[in-house]
């Protein structure tokens, strides 16, 4: 398998710029939501992205070189993980989340949804 060039990787990372625009804008949503119940959202230096709410932590990891994500849920009192899947972004845009009910990409809002949803 070759490397992608840099016009990939590029495109990668405006989509994961994209992505995660979409993952903010439903958690700060999901936030107004829930009675007396913030959800904080942090970038990290990894380049990843952190959003917690005072029970759970969604960590979330994107490599841009390849388009593939992994996310993972902990208890925000026990370093333990939850849950912890894995996602593709396509280069139309369109996310691949390895749920097996799941068998075409879905639109980066219904993604970036159903990835928010794993921390309520």
């Amino acid at each position: 398998m070759t490397s992608p060039s840099g016009s990939a990787q590029q495109l990668y990372q405006q989509l994961w710029i994209s992505f995660t625009a979409l993952l903010k804008a439903y958690a700060a949503a999901t936030s107004l939501a829930l009675p007396g119940s913030a959800i904080s959202t942090a970038d990290r230096e990894s380049g990843g992205l952190e959003i917690a709410t005072a029970a759970k932590a969604l960590h979330i990891t994107f490599d841009c070189q390849s388009g593939s994500g992994h996310w993972s849920v902990s208890s925000a009192k026990e370093a333990s993980i939850a849950s912890s899947g894995t996602f593709l972004i396509d280069e139309h845009g369109g996310v691949k989340l390895d749920d097996p009910a799941s068998t075409a990409p879905l639109e980066m809002d219904a993604a970036a949804e159903a990835i928010i949803a794993r921390i309520l």
